[in-house]
């Protein structure tokens, strides 16, 4: 049990931090945005880097968050009955519908990954005017695939140990998360 709090815990520090990191991409994404709307509409001279540029960043603050938004409970979920259930009804329900999303993870990884090294090894990029390199921005995709899955097997052992114990595992990473520290 303390090899799974303690995988369980550093996928959640891990997550945490790079949801933190990532999050701080929506700065540089305005400051490109509000550059772009300036020299657009008050000088008349629109770039030819900045939507690119911005869509690059927001791409990465998109798919790099998930992580981050699926170790806090922010996706959306419709939950007329569920909420009703019990927490270890919903634990075993969530084991049975959580097999989707390793299908949909385990295939975006498996995926992502030979599309990323191949853009890599020929330093592919864009073919629009300003042509910047988008390589970095593929290679988002895997590892946020990853960062995903790990973050996915630690809410999968919690539900199997609520479902056969009848507890919940809490980590310390919990109970940090629930006392803002």
């Amino acid at each position: 049990m303390n090899f799974l709090t303690g995988f369980i815990r550093s996928v959640d520090k891990m997550n945490d931090r790079m949801g933190k990191i990532v999050g701080l991409l929506i700065y540089p994404i305005m400051l490109v945005l509000v550059y772009e709307v300036t020299m657009r509409y008050v000088f008349n001279k629109p770039t030819i880097w900045a939507h690119e540029t911005s869509c690059m960043l927001y791409g990465a603050h998109f798919v790099l968050g998930g992580a981050y938004a699926l170790q806090h409970g922010a996706f959306v979920n419709v939950e007329v009955f569920y909420i009703r259930f019990s927490k270890r009804t919903r634990a075993i329900i969530d084991l049975v519908s959580w097999t989707m999303f390793y299908v949909f993870v385990g295939a975006l990884l498996l995926k992502s990954v030979p599309w990323a090294l191949e853009s890599l090894s020929v330093n592919e990029f864009s073919d629009s005017t300003w042509g910047p390199y988008v390589w970095p921005s593929k290679l988002t995709i895997p590892f946020a695939a990853l960062f995903m899955l790990l973050q996915g097997m630690t809410k999968t052992i919690k539900d199997v140990v609520l479902a056969v114990t009848g507890n919940e595992l809490v980590t310390v990473v919990d109970t940090e998360s629930t006392t803002g520290n």
